[in-house]
């Protein structure tokens, strides 16, 4: 028996290691909870085949079950510690990799299209398309501060919020602008280095170059290509090889420099912050947000319903004030839809919207003559707004599938030639914008 207790033990221990190396630091991946299952599934294998030996067959199943029980709660535990993903995401290769939420997301107040101005035969054909859509599992869309339609597929609900990837940039953005406007970051034209004395020493000229406006515009000239690289990573292994502002590359790290930043000069975590200054205000909640190497991922790894995020895209439109209160200043709103980058290799033309520029953190769109600015995160994340008529769309797919990206943006422009195609004047809806 001793001899079957250190065998489960050590094994156990084994897999404890390699299951925290592979979470803490390999999590950019469609399951984030499949590692658990998958070290618990092993050492159920090994139990199967030892106890096709005769000898003590009970106590090898009991020991067994101990181990694999022990060990699912204590990855728990540190995933609960740790915070590296939800704990009740719901399991792996099922429809949604999304969780539900504790919280009733913002409730908006609900109008028909028909008192926009649009014909709902249009909308109906239009959801009849959806069917072909496979990815798709949250679809809102708001106007005039109404929501005019919202659709759930696959057995998701307004309750269960999705990782929305790098759309959490765009939060990041909207924080850096507040600790701005506050006083606690100086100003966009501060250079990162005084945020991080300990690496000055070791800053090349092209480094000391190195601002805040650099790392929200995608200009910051880093070495490495995007990733979740931690501020170490990006500032001293990787590096800056080019001279900052002088060109576009996708960098997540930038986000994730920007999140240690927030932190740094606010004295609170990012997400303490961004729960004081940004989502209460706003009346939302985040389901989870990922910790990298002490902070909160600034680049990604963030969940929110599509009710909750559509409420960051009114916050722009709305030019930061919402409920007569300035949440984020005009001047910064206005900062973050400027185009800093005119043209780009790296910009892509997709259906009938092309990638004209990108601000601080938000991507500007050309979609037959229209400029949009949309948020966007991986595997089809989108939080878009259509400034010319005060609309929001958000758009949550589930990125572990295989992507049909012709099929999809075709729907996703037949949605905004839905939308610019309604030529009517908007009527004045009486509901009042809910608090």
């Amino acid at each position: 028996m001793k001899k079957l207790i250190i065998t489960y033990t050590t094994l156990t221990i084994l897999l404890l290691v390699a299951c925290f190396q592979l979470k803490s630091g390999r999590f950019n991946h469609p399951y984030p909870n499949i590692i658990e299952y998958l070290a618990t599934s092993l050492l159920l294998l090994f139990t199967l085949v030892w106890i096709i030996w005769r000898k003590r067959r009970t106590q090898k199943l009991i020991v067994g079950g101990i181990s694999m029980l022990s060990l699912f709660l204590v990855i728990n535990l540190f995933n609960y510690l740790y915070e590296w993903h939800p704990i009740a995401l719901k399991l792996p290769l099922s429809n949604s990799q999304s969780v539900t939420v504790n919280h009733t997301p913002y409730q908006w107040p609900k109008a028909q299209p028909a008192t926009l101005g649009y014909d709902l035969t249009k909308w109906d054909e239009y959801f009849q398309k959806l069917k072909d859509w496979k990815r798709l599992r949250g679809l809102l869309v708001i106007q005039d501060d109404h929501i005019i339609a919202e659709k759930y597929f696959k057995g998701t609900r307004p309750t269960d919020a999705f990782n929305v990837h790098s759309i959490t940039k765009t939060v990041t953005s909207a924080l850096t602008g507040i600790a701005i406007d506050q006083g606690k970051i100086n100003a966009d034209e501060a250079p990162v280095g005084q945020f991080f004395p300990a690496y000055a020493s070791q800053f090349t000229h092209q480094q000391k170059q190195l601002k805040v406006k650099h790392l929200l515009s995608m200009r910051g000239g880093f070495a490495g290509w995007d990733g979740y690289q931690t501020v170490k990573t990006s500032l001293i292994k990787e590096g800056v090889n080019q001279q900052p502002g002088t060109f576009f590359k996708y960098y997540t790290g930038a986000s994730n420099i920007l999140s240690a930043i927030i932190t740094k000069t606010t004295q609170q975590s990012t997400k303490a912050f961004a729960q004081q200054h940004l989502f209460e205000p706003l009346g939302i909640q985040p389901a989870f947000w990922r910790k990298q190497a002490g902070y909160y991922c600034g680049g990604g790894e963030s969940y929110y319903t599509p009710r909750d995020l559509a409420r960051i895209g009114q916050l722009y439109l709305h030019q930061g004030k919402l409920n007569n209160r300035q949440i984020i200043s005009t001047d910064w709103v206005k900062k973050s839809l400027t185009n800093y980058t005119d043209s780009s290799k790296f910009f892509r033309k997709l259906g009938d919207y092309t990638e004209v520029g990108y601000g601080y953190n938000w991507w500007i769109l050309d979609y037959k003559d229209h400029i949009m600015y949309t948020a966007r995160g991986k595997g089809g994340q989108y939080l878009m707004l259509l400034p010319e008529k005060n609309a929001i769309v958000v758009v949550f797919q589930e990125w572990n599938l295989q992507k049909q990206f012709k099929k999809e943006n075709r729907l996703l422009c037949d949605l905004l030639a839905l939308i610019y195609g309604n030529d009517q004047e908007r009527l004045a809806l009486k509901e009042p914008e809910k608090n």
